[in-house]
């Protein structure tokens, strides 16, 4: 499990301070892959490229390419070598080819005639290129086959083969969310050597972007400014295109709204780990344990109006790390319920869980509490296959282990709605079962209220994208 990984981590940043704590991030994930490009003669022939199509279908991190070849060689008979050049991290060598196979995989080029043998080969030299401002060694492997060409005669290939589109992801232990950067398919037309002056006389490229789109992606930008689009699909089609004058195609998107939506999902508390849940009052069928059920479609829904009485929830929990708490405000599902309700703009959340300190090797029961303000997001931008921009989050209390006891969210303010009556559509308690052992330490139990650092309560807004442009090019 990612979070426990940080556990050794954790213990060693805490004996060199707090501030180094909160400092350190490291990388957690990316892909082997920098580029991919076009087939490519391995040496200078005078072979035409009459047509090309380029399919793409994005998939999550991952880009499907299928690229169709019509070709024509004026000359006489040949035998060329063509290539796909894939451009890998150097580090990629180090590891294994495991990361390298699992970021570029299913590949193959055929002919009329079937599938072609495929031979592989690297490149002596790395290069330096500069990835997420930094300078990153690459190294280029080729994946090449060898065919007859006959005299003034034409070939027809197909391309196809899955990547894992660039990225880099990082953690730190000051916070339960990693970053998730944007995801780049980046697609090299050169080196193009002797593909009849490097034109290529029709050519058209197809984004199908549809599913991506679906799962709350943002499309950022297409490379060439000339696609035009509709629900999705984006088509790029020119003739006599010049593989000089426009040399790489690169596809940048953010696909963070699926990445926090599984994460969310992931860690949330289990039934197990539910002792207790109460609420200062509910309507009848929209009682406290709807915010618990994993269902957008249902709500907590207090049984007073406005805040002059208090209201509130709590949660009893056991043998749990709680590490970042958040909701989904109101009842989200459609416009009508969304308004029709009460949504909280301030509340006091408090959380009473232990505190370790390694150094005198004792634990003391602590009560953190903080007032947070809620953004009133407008119910539009739900989407409830990827609803994590629709969370606020409430308390961020980065990579820890410590066991958790009570949760209690005090309303103290609302953006009103007709009814006048508070609404929660889900409540989210991240992190694991506690599996650490610790000796008994009751007698160490202090009751002690303290201030939360700030950096460790944020909002929606500071962790996810603004939730409106996350329909910017949704069908």
């Amino acid at each position: 499990m990612r979070k426990l990984q940080w556990v050794v981590s954790f213990l060693l940043l805490l004996a060199v301070g707090s501030s180094v704590v909160r400092a350190f991030e490291s990388p957690i994930d990316e892909s082997a892959v920098v580029k991919t490009g076009n087939l490519t003669l391995l040496e200078p022939k005078e072979i035409i490229v009459e047509e090309k199509l380029l399919h793409l279908t994005l998939d999550g991190d991952y880009t499907h390419v299928y690229a169709y070849y019509k070709m024509l060689n004026p000359g006489p008979e040949d035998r060329i070598n063509l290539g796909i050049p894939v451009v890998y991290l150097k580090e990629s060598e180090f590891y294994g080819l495991a990361w390298q196979e699992e970021s570029f995989f299913a590949y193959q080029i055929s002919d009329e005639q079937g599938m072609l043998d495929v031979q592989e080969y690297m490149d002596e030299k790395p290069e330096i290129v500069i990835l997420d401002g930094k300078k990153r060694d690459v190294i280029r492997k080729w994946y090449v086959t060898e065919v007859n060409f006959p005299a003034n005669g034409r070939k027809e290939f197909v391309v196809s083969y899955t990547v894992r589109n660039s990225f880099l992801d990082k953690d730190s232990v000051s916070s339960f969310f990693p970053y998730y950067s944007d995801r780049l398919f980046n697609y090299s037309f050169i080196p193009s050597g002797g593909w009849g002056n490097d034109l290529i006389k029709n050519f058209k490229i197809v984004v199908d972007a549809r599913e991506n789109l679906k799962n709350g992606a943002v499309i950022k930008s297409l490379g060439f400014e000339d696609f035009y689009g509709f629900g999705g699909l984006y088509i790029f089609e020119t003739q006599n295109f010049n593989l000089q004058t426009l040399p790489e195609l690169k596809i940048l998107y953010d696909n963070s709204a699926a990445l926090y939506t599984e994460l969310i999902n992931a860690y949330q508390v289990r039934k197990e780990n539910i002792v207790g849940l109460q609420s200062s009052s509910a309507l009848p069928g929209h009682a406290p344990a709807n915010l618990l059920d994993s269902d957008l479609r249902t709500a907590w829904i207090s049984g007073q109006t406005g805040v002059n009485e208090p209201v509130w929830i709590e949660i009893s929990l056991q043998d749990f790390c709680l590490q970042a708490v958040g909701i989904i405000n109101g009842l989200p599902v459609s416009q009508d319920t969304y308004y029709a309700y009460s949504r909280i703009k301030r509340l006091k959340i408090e959380i009473e869980l232990d505190e370790y300190d390694y150094f005198m090797d004792k634990t003391k029961k602590v009560l953190f509490e903080k007032e947070v303000e809620l953004e009133d997001k407008p119910s539009r931008s739900f989407n409830p296959v990827a609803f994590a921009p629709f969370v606020s989050v409430l308390a961020d209390l980065g990579q820890s282990f410590n066991q958790a006891y009570r949760v209690r969210l005090t309303v103290l303010e609302v953006y009103p709605g007709t009814n006048q009556q508070t609404c929660i559509s889900e409540l989210f308690l991240l992190g694991y079962k506690n599996d650490q052992d610790f000796a008994n330490h009751d007698q160490f139990f202090d009751y002690e209220i303290a201030a939360y650092p700030d950096e460790f309560f944020e909002d929606a807004g500071e962790i996810f994208a603004d939730p409106d442009e996350l329909f910017d090019y949704h069908e």
